[in-house]
């Protein structure tokens, strides 16, 4: 219940159309499907609370059902950091807030929790190096670029690489905050920020005071979509070796069959592709090999200001390895980057392994489903989005984004190692799955009546229809080669169709639009 006797006096004075608040940001620190801080810039005035309400009242600040005092205050980079640390919210649920203080109401935000359910696919931004060089005390447009890129795709968080501003002053940290700004939607939709340390933050404080960050070595993990994904982030910034490789081990080991995937964030390229970086024989020698002992698919690098995918490799000392790696599609981890969010350098380097580079301002858009990992790169300087995403449509690429074409293709696809993977068995495995293919034809696609899937062969299929949210709209088996589903009671937008074979453990994903 709202304990308003602590704001009677606030509720008694005129309040102005906005309070005093500004640069506002979104930041996970905990469980993101029950937790969520939210931190901003108290420019002036007292008795400050932020009101909250899964009910949307607009400024009624009086309306809102929950109200959070702040938990944390630092005056830092010339700012008054607030922090409100909600907990105890619901999971995939939208919450509506407003900061009031003594002066006014701020905007109407919201933002929504993520799911805890491993079946409801996840969206993220990747990246890091917004900083440019200069004072830097004004917009800076290729930062804004990609931060409205955030705005369009509006993925369930940001991973952010670090070295967010060039010389860590207060003018340029104020006028980061103020570029952030463009990654909020025009409705008040506000996205998280998984943060990291980069070599431009001059100290682990800049974390802690900046985003709140409760660790104070600014290394952690955090799992997302209750047993999907555990995110590594580490930190280049101090030793890689001793108590944050133990850390990285222990954590390894503890979580290794409890999440379908393992992702890592860090700020250091260990083989840059651009000759002015260094290669970082530290992380090579106590993080890649804990990256393929423990099966982490995708590690995100930044530094070195270009773009960059790997194919999939391992540490390797054996007869034609380069630079320590070598080519290993069955096991091998994929190393994306690196950086150039807002500051771009020359893709002077390549490697036996690399699977493409190039020279712009680019953020990674990764798509996560309990089968697979589809990557995207998005040319950010060179895009102009028109519209955004929709909940019902949230993988669909927004009009108006420039995708990196290569030889390769516009995207990389990582399969999950163990597809049958189970999250809730424990200690009693699921039969392991493998991925094949005995689909021989699925049409009309997209598709208003009815979806015609066509088999191989006969043999008994499995098959359930999730939405782009996770959410299972159908289910039935198929006991011919020929099957049709009726998709008339659909809304439109896009949809996973998942159909398994016990006989032989196997599975097919495919994907279709609903007109």
């Amino acid at each position: 219940m709202k304990q308003l006797n602590l704001f009677w006096l606030l509720l008694a004075l005129p309040l102005s159309l906005f309070g005093k608040t500004e640069k506002y940001r979104l930041i996970v620190n905990d469980d993101p499907a029950t937790t969520m801080t939210i931190g901003w810039n108290q420019v002036s005035g007292h008795s400050v609370a932020l009101f909250y309400d899964e009910i949307d009242h607009g400024q009624d600040f009086s309306s809102y059902i929950n109200f959070k005092l702040p938990d944390r205050t630092v005056k830092y980079k010339g700012m008054n950091n607030y922090f409100a640390r909600l907990t105890d919210l619901k999971p995939a649920t939208n919450y509506y807030f407003v900061i009031v203080d003594s002066e006014g109401v701020s905007q109407r935000f919201w933002f929504r929790t993520l799911s805890n359910d491993p079946n409801v696919p996840l969206s993220i931004i990747a990246g890091g190096d917004s900083r440019r060089s200069g004072s830097e005390t004004t917009p800076h447009e290729p930062r804004i670029k990609s931060n409205k890129v955030v705005q369009a795709i509006r993925p369930d968080f940001v991973a952010f690489g670090g070295d967010y501003t060039d010389k860590d002053t207060d003018g340029q940290w104020q006028t980061w905050m103020d570029d952030w700004q463009y990654t909020t939607g025009t409705d008040g939709l506000m996205i998280p920020i998984l943060p990291t340390r980069g070599n431009h933050e001059r100290n682990n404080e800049v974390m802690v005071n900046l985003f709140d960050v409760r660790q104070n070595d600014i290394y952690y993990a955090i799992t997302f979509g209750g047993s999907l994904l555990r995110f590594y982030t580490l930190n280049v910034m101090i030793s890689v070796a001793g108590n944050q490789s133990g850390w990285l081990r222990q954590d390894l080991q503890e979580n290794d069959d409890q999440t379908a995937w393992k992702l890592a964030q860090y700020h250091y390229s260990i083989a840059p592709h651009h000759s002015g970086k260094s290669y970082q024989t530290p992380m090579y020698l106590h993080w890649s090999s804990l990256f393929h002992e423990f099966g982490v698919q995708l590690i995100i690098e930044c530094d070195a200001h270009v773009a960059k995918n790997t194919w999939p490799i391992r540490p390797s000392s054996e007869p034609g390895q380069d630079h320590g790696f070598v080519r290993d599609d069955e096991t091998g981890s994929v190393y994306a980057g690196e950086g150039s969010w807002g500051l771009i350098r020359n893709a002077d380097v390549g490697y036996d392994w690399t699977r493409e580079k190039g020279s712009f301002t680019q953020v990674k858009w990764i798509q996560v489903t309990l089968d697979s990992l589809m990557v995207y790169t998005i040319k950010s300087a060179s895009s102009e989005p028109t519209e955004t995403t929709t909940p019902d449509d949230r993988f669909r690429l927004p009009a108006g984004l420039d995708l990196w074409v290569t030889e390769n293709g516009d995207h990389f696809v990582i399969d999950r190692p163990d597809p049958g993977y189970n999250p809730l068995t424990t200690s009693t495995r699921a039969p392991k799955l493998t991925a094949a293919s005995f689909v021989e034809k699925l049409f009309p696609n997209p598709v208003n009546g009815a979806l015609t899937i066509e088999l191989k062969d006969a043999r008994q299929t499995g098959y359930q229809v999730f939405s782009a949210t996770g959410q299972e709209m159908m289910k039935g088996v198929f006991n011919s080669n020929r099957h049709t589903i009726r998709t008339s009671q659909l809304p439109a937008g896009a949809y996973f169709l998942r159909l398994w074979r016990r006989d032989d453990n196997t599975f097919q994903t495919e994907r279709f639009i609903k007109e």
